[in-house]
């Protein structure tokens, strides 16, 4: 028999490091079961495929149909686990025959979904085959046969001074009957009658088995016969399905905030281009508007430091360039108006981290961490991203250390983005990008990105009027 057609396919052999989505902060907005499948990128012919899928849970009749695939393989797991831990014989046979149900159910499905994307078409091609047809012809007589042999052993319960007895007839509700109509025309008070469906416990099960020894062999018989059916096999469907439906849900709460999504286009060289991106990670803060910024990496731009401000969104572009690159490569939506990307077949960050270093200190620690992300790197087409790197160290050794990293991403051929309070980078030989601030506005915080061409002394002159102290300012006070 065929082997079961995969939904989440593994191109890249690279993982990348769950660290890096707790930089960017998408474990805010995501679960750890979506971001163990961002970890692993897709090729190029598996982000087109995973993108025709979201295009296609935009139709709210294929977005319920692939939910209700989730919760009918969803119920398939939950009673395996309870089959799984069934006390008795007994309970396991109830458990196998709804078990049986539960696989038959989902595979009819997913053998319907023939218009929810190429994805689910070859898995659904897969289980309306005839291999897979005779499979379900003879499950499903096995479940019929194995529900009518369980149907023996529906006995009624008699419970009288907290002793229970098994009746040995079939009809025992009628005899409960007879004997409570009998009760109250001698005089007896006799309760309402409760109808529960109880499990018998482990001694009044094995009772219940040896008194229809003949059936419970029927049954094992025929449940030993399907021992070859790999029952959980469908199941391996359901951590993508969830996957698609979060990123999908996601996509629904970030258009609530005015954030648009779209699908990019593969740049057959290396670059990053989009306009007017979003950092999405801002959702978990409840903002109500998210400032988009433009990206623009290229050959012949692969590399900016970022400068500017505290609170300018430095921090926030670094996240909305990373987050959207990872989610392009997973075939996810990208938040940006329009976005052209290259498969990056490695990405990366360097961010501060609070940790107590007890055995190195904290420039150290940042060192070793350094080396280790461009040693990674090294022979990749890579993004990496620096979030105030060496910040912990005294400005004249962590100008230094800024100096030789970026030049060393620079020979590599790296692509990436490195946000600094260094300013002094802006006497370096490379791209810069600037918070903006509104000048005519007390110098009021944009939240926009551009490129630069700043030099330190005017970066000072921003300083010196933003608290009133440039050559304006002071003829202002003398006058």
């Amino acid at each position: 028999m065929n082997r079961i057609p995969e939904l989440l396919k593994r191109s890249s052999t690279v993982t990348l490091q769950k660290m890096l989505f707790y930089d960017l902060q998408l474990n805010r907005v995501l679960s750890d079961s979506a971001l163990s499948v961002l970890q692993n990128p897709c090729g190029k012919e598996e982000i087109l495929r995973r993108q025709d899928l979201f295009i296609h849970l935009e139709d709210a009749d294929c977005y319920a149909k692939i939910k209700e695939a989730f919760v009918l393989l969803h119920t398939l797991e939950h009673n395996r686990e309870l089959l799984r831990n069934a006390e008795n014989e007994l309970a396991r046979f109830h458990l196998q025959v709804t078990v049986l149900s539960d696989y038959i159910d989902v595979c009819e499905y997913l053998a319907a979904l023939t218009e929810c994307g190429q994805l689910f078409s070859v898995i659904s091609a897969y289980f309306a085959s005839e291999p897979q047809k005779d499979l379900r012809t003879r499950l499903r007589g096995v479940h019929n046969e194995a529900l009518k042999i369980l149907g023996n052993f529906h006995k009624g319960l008699l419970s009288f001074s907290g002793k229970v007895w098994i009746t040995p007839v079939l009809d025992a509700a009628d005899e409960c009957d007879k004997i409570a109509h009998c009760a109250e025309k001698l005089g007896f008070a006799v309760r309402e009658k409760i109808n529960r469906n109880t499990k018998p416990d482990p001694t009044l099960a094995d009772a219940i088995l040896r008194l229809h020894a003949e059936s419970a062999a029927q049954l094992r018989a025929l449940f030993n016969d399907c021992a070859s059916v790999d029952f959980a096999e469908p199941l391996s469907y359901l951590p993508g399905i969830r996957f698609f439906l979060e990123i999908f849900e996601l996509e629904q709460k970030a258009a609530g905030s005015g954030a648009k999504h779209c699908f990019p286009s593969l740049a057959e060289k290396p670059e990053y281009l989009a306009k007017e991106v979003y950092d999405i990670s801002l959702l978990a803060k409840s903002c109500v508007q998210i400032v988009p910024n433009d990206i623009s990496f290229s050959r012949n731009e692969p590399f900016f430091f970022l400068t500017g401000a505290n609170g300018g969104g430095k921090t926030t572009y670094l996240r909305a360039v990373g987050i959207n690159l990872i989610f392009f490569l997973s075939g996810c939506p990208v938040y940006a108006k329009e976005a052209r990307i290259y498969p990056f077949s490695f990405v990366a960050s360097h961010f501060p981290t609070d940790e107590r270093f007890e055995n190195t200190g904290r420039l150290d620690e940042e060192l070793l961490r350094v080396n280790s992300l461009l040693s990674d790197a090294e022979g990749q087409t890579a993004f990496l991203m620096l979030n105030e790197t060496f910040s912990g160290a005294d400005e004249s050794q962590g100008f230094m250390l800024l100096q030789d990293t970026a030049e060393r991403i620079r020979n590599s051929g790296h692509f990436g983005l490195y946000v600094t309070h260094f300013h002094e980078v802006k006497l370096l030989d490379y791209l810069l990008l600037s918070a903006v601030v509104d000048r005519d506005n007390d110098n009021k915080i944009t939240y926009r990105i551009i490129k630069s061409k700043g030099t330190v002394s005017s970066y000072a002159a921003d300083i010196l009027r933003k608290y009133g102290l440039d050559d304006e300012s002071l003829s202002k006070r003398r006058s």
